[in-house]
């Protein structure tokens, strides 16, 4: 009997132990519930995260309207320089490339016979001008004795033709020396203006004609561009109007150019006539042959708003630029029109002076928080 009432004391030992751990869990489950009840819900993404840009500003200006038409690069004058004297060839100091001066040696032809026949010239002009010196003093001497009538008037007359004489010889053999001075000047061959060697024509131990080319000089500054202009434009253009022209070969250049010459003779083909346009190039960087698009103004001035090339996006929508309002991008569809330099006229909702998008547009999304890092005007 003893036995029985300790397990039974024993069991209700252990459901005391249960009954507590359950109360223990039960208020750890009603406080965990609580804290639920009072955290704060989560926060929802606000969309994607600001967008680095750099801004430009839009702006209105009276411009013309325009067109664009494709012409080819011109040298400003290419010229062959040829041997005025044929002769051996000595040196070409030059190569296909090079830039040279104006007065710049580009050939030497052998010139020792021809120094020779200098030195003789001389020495025989020298010899005259001691008898021109002499007749003349013996012509004086005559004349002298001549108005006393000490001497007959044909020893007076003979004094004085040989004075004259030996003084057409002087005025002779000068104009000889002069003759082979030239020739000897002529032995080098120099450069008519400054400009680049495009071709070589002759080598060193060549022998040279005259008339025989040397080197073909090109001068790129300023440079020509031939642009081919339909009838219905060209009586809008006039000479000394200003003109914008881009290169294929140098994209982002765009170039001052001046409308110098109309030709008035259209092409019977094509119906269009050569307009020359010139554009000032010192340091050579647009080089003959280049393909050139050349804007021409003409129409009338008018207002338009203008945005620089970059902030052009091409979406699904068409063309369309985005701009900054409350530091957010939204996206205004553009038409466009003629360029002008690095802006383009364009038609759209945009007023001057509003911040439009020139870097980091590619990937904007209307309504896409931003933020400026750079401001150009």
């Amino acid at each position: 009997m003893p036995h029985t009432e300790t397990k039974e004391r024993s069991n209700q030992s252990k459901w005391r132990k249960l009954h507590i751990v359950l109360a223990f869990l039960g208020g750890l489950i009603a406080l965990s519930f609580i804290d639920c009840l009072n955290a704060e819900p989560p926060k929802e993404r606000s969309g994607p995260p600001p967008a680095l840009v750099e801004v430009s500003t839009v702006v209105e200006k009276e411009i013309a309207s325009q067109i664009t038409l494709v012409g080819t690069g011109e040298p400003w004058l290419e010229t062959v320089v040829a041997a005025e004297e044929e002769g051996l060839v000595l040196k070409i100091p030059v190569d296909e490339g090079d830039y040279v001066e104006k007065n710049q040696l580009l050939c030497e032809q052998n010139s020792s016979q021809l120094r020779l026949g200098i030195q003789a010239a001389r020495a025989a002009l020298s010899e005259a001008e001691v008898l021109q010196a002499q007749t003349k003093r013996e012509w004086e001497r005559q004349k002298k004795l001549y108005d006393i009538d000490s001497v007959s008037e044909k020893s007076y007359e003979n004094a004085q033709f040989d004075a004259e004489a030996a003084t057409k010889k002087v005025a002779r053999l000068q104009a000889e020396l002069h003759v082979l001075e030239d020739q000897l000047k002529k032995k080098k061959i120099k450069a008519p203006l400054s400009g680049v060697v495009v071709e070589r024509h002759a080598l060193a131990g060549q022998w040279l004609g005259e008339g025989d080319p040397v080197v073909t000089l090109t001068s790129l500054h300023p440079i020509r561009v031939m642009v081919p202009v339909p009838g219905r434009y060209v009586s809008s253009l006039n000479v000394g109007d200003n003109c914008q022209v881009t290169f294929d070969a140098l994209p982002g250049l765009p170039f001052e150019g001046l409308i110098a010459a109309i030709i008035p003779r259209a092409d019977v083909a094509t119906r269009t006539f050569p307009v020359r346009i010139e554009i000032p190039n010192p340091d050579g960087v647009i080089k003959g042959g280049m393909l050139g698009r050349a804007t021409l103004p003409v129409g009338n001035l008018h207002k338009a708003i203008l945005v620089p090339k970059d902030a052009l996006v091409l979406s699904e929508r068409g063309k369309v630029v985005y701009v900054v309002n409350d530091q957010s991008a939204h996206m205004v569809p553009v038409q466009t029109g003629g360029a002008l330099g690095l802006l383009i006229e364009v038609k759209g909702d945009l007023k001057a002076g509003q911040r439009v998008v020139i870097r980091g547009n590619e990937r904007l999304m209307p309504g896409q928080p931003v933020r400026i890092v750079s401001k150009k005007p």
